[in-house]
């Protein structure tokens, strides 16, 4: 399925727009603007966290002014300089809802390109709509681009991705993934397939990457282990919008033989952070993010802290996101060994409807570990679990045949060793797949405990 020569380059991937002229390649307008940017992104990079927050700030007065001048919901909300930024208001997703048209600017600079709007968090219950240009777009390709770079991806290599997608996708058609590049086949498979059918697809197709939701690839993982399903051109695992566990990169490299790529984004803003290919820490995209860490009490977040993931686009002008709160957790990560200046994370924790919440009331994040369940009943083929009281845990299984009452006792004690808790268990055995949220995503872990769930 993969008939196209090896293009291992960056330059030998770009397409010339001048007839005649095919290397080196003379690239149109748009393609040589994402290519400005990554030009200088390959150099910013390599800042420290001082210049780097040096020059967010430049920017930054230029937004605040533009979006007191033209967004009537900060009129009043923002300050005058940055000596008072840590006073400004969260922006929630309520607040996106409900003034919507207060956020929107009025006018915005011709030169950032068309407005589009972007529907997002319907997975959430917080449905939101938000106005990106086409200027937000060069950035998120940038971003996307420096993925490929810092991976140093074969352009010429078949993907293959198992996602939700926002128009009907033919499964047996490819298209192409490198942007603005030319690139190898991609095969598209909707999020919704069955994991057995996406078994048997991926092995028609012989991807040499996948890229996937986390939850899914877990159950892919779970899934090809029981059948001893293999995939032998496979050189890269990639995940997208989902947090991943530790658990889960050491299964990808026990099933798989190799460790995954995650990439940390959000439809509102774009590329959040990058994994780094010598440490694996995420690294924050600063060029067009400013991404703010923030306990419980609104404070920064040192090193080794989990707090909320904060966010301020820096080039949306259409319709300003300043301290937009994703609902998103994460741990700060430490001063990167590769030597970039980009501020990094350890690893995305995931929304606060996924914490769990322990007999005493205090929440935490849970680990669940599938190969720890899968020693307990080895035909679990899918599972999720959601709290419904501070002592009870409801375990919908997805099994082939039933499992026995000593199974699911042994499970039970699995389970209250890996939260560090005894809770009072529910089962629900079924036979078919658990539905997908409306996202098309899928969650392990969730909870429906008033109060629990996701706050401003």
């Amino acid at each position: 399925m993969n008939d196209v020569p090896r293009q291992s380059t960056l330059t030998g991937a770009l397409p010339s727009q001048v007839p005649s002229v095919h290397w080196p390649a003379v690239v149109g307008a748009r393609d040589a603007a994402v290519l400005a940017l990554l030009f200088q992104m390959e150099s910013t990079q390599w800042l420290s966290a001082g210049a780097l927050r040096k020059q967010q700030n430049r920017q930054l007065g230029v937004l605040l002014d533009h979006a007191r001048r033209h967004c009537a919901f900060y009129r009043e909300r923002l300050p005058n300089g940055l000596a008072n930024w840590h006073d400004i208001p969260l922006l929630t997703r309520t607040d996106l809802q409900t003034h919507a048209d207060a956020i929107r600017a009025a006018t915005y600079p011709r030169a950032h390109g068309k407005t589009f709007d972007i529907a997002t968090g319907g997975s959430t219950a917080e449905p939101v709509t938000v106005r990106r240009t086409a200027l937000t777009q060069l950035f998120w390709q940038a971003a996307t681009l420096r993925d490929h770079l810092w991976h140093r991806r074969d352009l010429s290599a078949t993907m293959a991705i198992i996602r939700q997608f926002p128009q009907p996708v033919d499964s047996t058609k490819p298209e192409r993934w490198g942007g603005i590049l030319r690139s190898g086949p991609a095969w598209h498979l909707p999020i919704s397939t069955d994991v057995q059918v996406q078994s048997r697809w991926l092995q028609g197709v012989n991807p040499d990457i996948l890229l996937t939701y986390p939850a899914n690839l877990d159950a892919l993982l779970t899934h090809m282990r029981h059948e001893a399903v293999t995939l032998p051109r496979l050189r890269e695992v990639r995940t997208i919008s989902g947090a991943v566990t530790p658990a889960l990169r050491e299964q990808c490299q026990q099933v798989l033989g190799m460790p995954l790529t995650d990439l940390y984004s959000a439809q509102e803003i774009g590329v959040i952070a990058l994994q780094c290919p010598d440490s694996g820490l995420l690294h924050v995209q600063s060029e067009h993010l400013l991404v703010e860490m923030l306990n419980k009490m609104g404070q920064p977040c040192r090193e080794g802290e989990i707090g909320q993931v904060v966010v301020t686009d820096l080039h949306n002008f259409a319709m300003p996101l300043i301290r937009y709160a994703l609902h998103d957790w994460a741990e700060v990560g430490p001063a990167c060994s590769c030597g970039r200046g980009l501020p990094t994370l350890r690893r995305v924790m995931g929304r606060t409807r996924n914490m769990a919440m322990n007999p005493e009331g205090k929440l935490f994040w849970p680990v669940l570990d599938t190969k720890r369940m899968l020693n307990a009943i080895p035909q679990i083929r899918q599972y999720q679990f959601e709290q419904t009281a501070a002592d009870a845990i409801t375990a919908r299984l997805v099994c082939a045949p039933a499992p026995s009452s000593e199974q699911l006792q042994k499970l039970q004690a699995t389970l209250d060793q890996m939260l560090g808790h005894a809770y009072r268990w529910a089962w629900e055995l079924r036979e078919i797949p658990l539905p997908l949220l409306a996202s098309g995503k899928f969650e392990e872990f969730t909870s429906s405990i008033p109060d629990s769930g996701e706050k401003a």
